[in-house]
C-alpha cells in the first residue's frame, strides 16, 4: 500500500488553489484538476509530507493546515493507497511561477466542483468545501470507473471521568481508521498495524480529549511497579523519535506534558492533585497491582507537591470480576497487599452443575482491590471513581487480550495538564 496526502489551499478570496495536471509525462492525473500532494518519504508523517510537498510544488509554507481524515482507495489496476485528506488557509511566501506537475490555478470555490477530476473527488471535495471537519471514505475504482464510495466517517468514542478536570480520557476502539483485527481506533504503537493510521487515530483520540499538541510522553510497559517522573524532554510523537522507558506509570507536574498508557484488559488509572498542578497515569495489571504501583505512583506525585488527601482519581475501563479468573496464587498476593480486606473483591468459583467449589480458581475484582489500596494509601474514597465498563463483555466498543487471545489493538488513556498560554 502506498501513502499519500491531498491539500486544498483556500486564500482570503475564497478561492482553491487547483493542480491543472499538464506537464507530467505518463501522469494518471493528466488533465485532471487536483489539489496539491504527493506521496510519503520513509519514516515521514502525513503532516510532515504536505508541509513539504506544498512546498516543493507552490513555494508556499503552510502555516495553518487541517487532516480531515483518510481516503482509502482500491482499484483493479492500481495499488491500493491511503489518501491524508488535508485543507489549508494559513500560508507563507509566494506562488511559484512554473510547476514542474502542472499549472497551479486559483479557482473560486463556487468553480471547484465543475472542473474535470476524478469522480470519486467530487465525494470527498464537496465536504471539504463545505467545511467538514471529518472525511473517511473508501473509493473503489475498476479502470477508470467508480464502482464504490462508502463513507467510513464514524465518532471518536471516548470516556471521560465525573472526578477529573484537567483534559484527559480513556479510549474506546472506536472512531480510527485502522482495518482487519485493528479496527478502528487502535493506539497499539507495536502490534503490526501500520504506523500511519495508529499516527492518525491518535490525532483524534488528543483532539477528542481536547488536546491540541501532537506529541506526549509513552513507554515499554512491562507489568512492575515501576512510576516515571515525566518531563518535556520525553515527549514523543506516536511512532516518532523519543525516550522509551521500561515502566508502568508516570507523574508530573510540568504542563504541556501528555502521559499516556494503554490497556487490552488491564486497569489503566489517572490521577490528578489540581490545586498543586500533578497528575498521574498508571498501567495497572494486576501484577503491578501487587507489586504496589499504587503507592510508587502516589509517592511520586507527593514529591512533586500533591497532597494525598487532594487527589483525585479515576479507575478505567477493564476487564471485570464476571470475566477475571485467576489462580490462588493471585488471590494470595491481592491478600498481601491490602490485608483481609482482600475477601470482599473476589469470589470462589463454583461447579454450575454440581454447585461444589472449585477452590483453585476466583473471579477477581482488580478495580475494588485498586480502589481499597488507594484509600489505605491515603486517598479520599469520595475523591475515587470506578468506571464500571468490562472490556471483555463489550468486544465491539473495547480492546481485550483474552476476548481475542492476542490478536487485538489497544486503548489508550491519557491526562494533560494544559501547557502554559
Amino acid at each position: 500500500m502506498i501513502a499519500t496526502t491531498l491539500c486544498y489551499i483556500k486564500n482570503n478570496k475564497d478561492e482553491y488553489l487547483l493542480l491543472h495536471r499538464v506537464k507530467k509525462v505518463n501522469d494518471i492525473n493528466e488533465g485532471k484538476w487536483i489539489g496539491v500532494g504527493g506521496k510519503l518519504e520513509e519514516g515521514e508523517t502525513p503532516d510532515q509530507c504536505v508541509v513539504r510537498e506544498v512546498y516543493e510544488e507552490t513555494g508556499l509554507t503552510l502555516t495553518n493546515y487541517h487532516c480531515h481524515g483518510l481516503v482509502k482507495f482500491i482499484s483493479d489496476q492500481y495499488e491500493a493507497e491511503d489518501m491524508y485528506l488535508y485543507s489549508a488557509d494559513g500560508y507563507d511566501g509566494s506562488l511559484i511561477e512554473d510547476c514542474n506537475e502542472g499549472e497551479l490555478v486559483w479557482v473560486h470555490k463556487d468553480k471547484v466542483l465543475e472542473l474535470p477530476t476524478w469522480e470519486g473527488d467530487k465525494y470527498f471535495l464537496k465536504p471539504l468545501l463545505e467545511g467538514q471537519n471529518r472525511i473517511d471514505m473508501l473509493v473503489e475504482y475498476k479502470g477508470d470507473e467508480l464502482v464504490r464510495c462508502e463513507n467510513l466517517a464514524s465518532p471518536v468514542n471516548t470516556i471521560k471521568s465525573n472526578v477529573l478536570t484537567y483534559p484527559h480520557g480513556f479510549s474506546t476502539r472506536t472512531g480510527g481508521v485502522s482495518e482487519g483485527i485493528y479496527k478502528s481506533l487502535n493506539l497499539g504503537m507495536k502490534l503490526g498495524d501500520d504506523w500511519r493510521r495508529v499516527w492518525e487515530n491518535y490525532n483524534r483520540f488528543l483532539s477528542s480529549v481536547g488536546i491540541k499538541q501532537r506529541d506526549f510522553v509513552c513507554g515499554n510497559q512491562v507489568h512492575g511497579n515501576s512510576v516515571h517522573i515525566a518531563t518535556s524532554k520525553d515527549l514523543r510523537v506516536a511512532y516518532g523519535k523519543g525516550n522509551i522507558y521500561e515502566v508502568d506509570g508516570y507523574v508530573t507536574n510540568e504542563p504541556g506534558v501528555p502521559i499516556v498508557v494503554f490497556t487490552a484488559d488491564c486497569v489503566p488509572v489517572l490521577l490528578e492533585d489540581r490545586k498543586h498542578g500533578v497528575i498521574g497515569a498508571l498501567h495497572c495489571g494486576w501484577r503491578s497491582t501487587v507489586a504496589d504501583i499504587e503507592k510508587e505512583g502516589i509517592d511520586k506525585m507527593v514529591l512533586l507537591g500533591a497532597r494525598k488527601e487532594n487527589i483525585h482519581i479515576a479507575i478505567g475501563p477493564a476487564i471485570e470480576a464476571s470475566c477475571f479468573e485467576v489462580g490462588s496464587e493471585v488471590v494470595e498476593a491481592a491478600e498481601k497487599l491490602i490485608g483481609g480486606a482482600a475477601s470482599r473483591f473476589y469470589e470462589k468459583e463454583t461447579d454450575k452443575v454440581t454447585g461444589e467449589i472449585i477452590r483453585c480458581k476466583f473471579l477477581l475484582n482488580l478495580k475494588g482491590i485498586i480502589k481499597e489500596r488507594f484509600t489505605q494509601l491515603g486517598v479520599k474514597e469520595e475523591f475515587i471513581e470506578i468506571i464500571n465498563e468490562c472490556t471483555m463483555c463489550n468486544p465491539d466498543k473495547f480492546w481485550s487480550h483474552r476476548y481475542t487471545k492476542g490478536q487485538r489493538g489497544s486503548q489508550a488513556s491519557i491526562i494533560s495538564i494544559p501547557p502554559l498560554k
